[in-house]
């Protein structure tokens, strides 16, 4: 044996002893597979059952899919269009020609007609249904009912909710009459004379008239009430021969006794024919004109009248009338005349805020003086806040504000005109109008 072979087998002698004396020194293999798999699984991510991952993957595929469902199947607010099929926008006035009518078809397969000359508005929609403003003329309505269809026409101090139904509705702004006929479906009227929520049938009419308070109900297919016999003064029917009757023969007493007149004398026969000859029939009366909507002809009557004389002693309402036969009937200098006599002669009357309103809208449709329409507005509702007219004229200075550039006036009238009427036919303008301004603060 070579000396490094001693030298080995030497050190295993004394390595084996010194395992002998000291057995916790020997090597556990236990304890270090046991260490190194304790590492091991340090070092390595954390695992999570089969069936836990699944869940969690399933949830979001079904969160997302929740997600991309919401986003696509979100209703959308109905879209319409006029006419041929011109796109209609929001808020926009609508005024039919004289000598046509104009269609306004929606998304969901509802119609609206507007009547020759008639004046109206889309003034919001959403995905049930949409709310029209009318100002004046005729509207035929169809709308498709759904199960949560919801429409309102808003027509001077009216309110008329629909839910789905076939209707024709008329205001006339003059008058202050409104007229609906209800041909199949179910409508609420509310307002001035029928209160809150008075329900309309089927094949009924009804023709309300505020500035008289009555209301006549009659049958669809009958035609609207006349205007009021005393509009129109009828000569007194002739006086008969005087004649006395005594009691009947069959009564107890004396018989019967019939005095007769005397026979005529020539002169008198004479006198009677110049009498009964054809009466030369009298000048039309502007204010039935005006009730009829022939607001031409009533003008061209009260200027045979007398224009100047009828602003220098008419009432508060024949003064408004008479303004709104002018402005309708294509004159608005003798309109603003009228509305300006009704302010300086009933200062502080209802009739008067309603004369600044109209005042307004006369400089800002026919003058285009922005800035005057806008202090006739501001006049209008200082004296009438809560006024018929007040939701109008809140919007239209909104758009005066806007028409002068005066970007910031128009913000300030968007924001009280949101608090006021949060749901008025001018809210999406003036949201409108708070959107575009804040795009433009840096």
């Amino acid at each position: 044996m070579g000396k490094s072979e001693r030298s080995l087998s030497d050190l295993g002698r004394r390595v084996a002893a010194l395992q002998d004396q000291a057995p916790e020194a020997r090597l556990d293999h236990a304890r270090g597979r046991a260490r190194l798999g304790a590492a091991e699984l340090r070092a390595r991510p954390p695992t999570r059952p089969l069936a836990v991952r699944l869940s969690a993957i399933s949830a979001a595929a079904l969160l997302a899919i929740a997600i991309v469902a919401g986003v696509v199947m979100r209703p959308r607010p109905l879209q319409f269009t006029l006419g041929a099929g011109e796109p209609g926008a929001v808020g926009a006035w609508l005024a039919a020609p004289s000598t046509a009518e104009l269609p306004i078809r929606f998304s969901d397969g509802s119609w609206l007609l507007l009547a020759p000359g008639g004046r109206a508005r889309v003034a919001a929609v959403d995905a049930d249904g949409a709310e029209i403003a009318l100002e004046r003329g005729a509207l035929d309505l169809s709308i498709v009912h759904g199960d949560h269809t919801r429409w309102r026409v808003r027509v001077g101090p009216f309110q008329v909710h629909v839910i789905g139904t076939r209707f024709e509705i008329r205001w006339d702004p003059t008058a202050e009459q409104l007229v609906v006929a209800l041909r199949e479906g179910a409508i609420t009227v509310s307002g001035p004379v029928v209160g809150d929520g008075r329900a309309v049938r089927a094949g009924e009419r009804l023709t309300i008239s505020p500035a008289e308070g009555t209301l006549q109900v009659g049958a669809l297919d009958e035609a609207p009430a006349p205007a009021p016999a005393a509009a129109i003064p009828s000569a007194p029917a002739p006086s008969a021969p005087p004649v006395e009757v005594t009691p009947s023969a069959s009564a107890p007493g004396p018989p019967a006794r019939v005095v007769e007149a005397a026979p005529p004398s020539p002169h008198a026969r004479a006198s009677a024919e110049v009498t009964a000859a054809p009466a030369r029939p009298a000048a039309p009366d502007w204010r039935a004109l005006a009730l009829d909507a022939r607001y031409k002809e009533a003008l061209a009557a009260a200027e045979l009248e007398g224009f100047d004389a009828i602003c220098a002693a008419a009432s508060a309402h024949d003064l408004r009338a008479l303004g709104d036969v002018a402005r309708l009937g294509g004159n608005p200098a003798r309109a603003g005349q009228a509305f300006t006599s009704l302010r300086a002669r009933f200062p502080g009357s209802p009739e008067a805020a309603a004369a600044a309103f109209m005042l307004g809208r006369i400089a800002q449709d026919q003058s285009k003086d922005h800035a005057g329409a806008a202090g006739w507005f501001t006049r209008s509702l200082s004296e009438r806040p809560g006024g018929e007219n007040a939701a109008e004229a809140a919007g239209r200075l909104i758009e005066a504000a806007h028409e002068m550039g005066d970007e910031a006036g128009a913000r300030r009238a968007a924001e009280r005109y949101l608090a006021a009427h949060p749901s008025g036919p001018h809210a999406a303008y003036a949201r409108r109008v708070l959107a575009r301004g804040a795009r433009a603060t840096p």
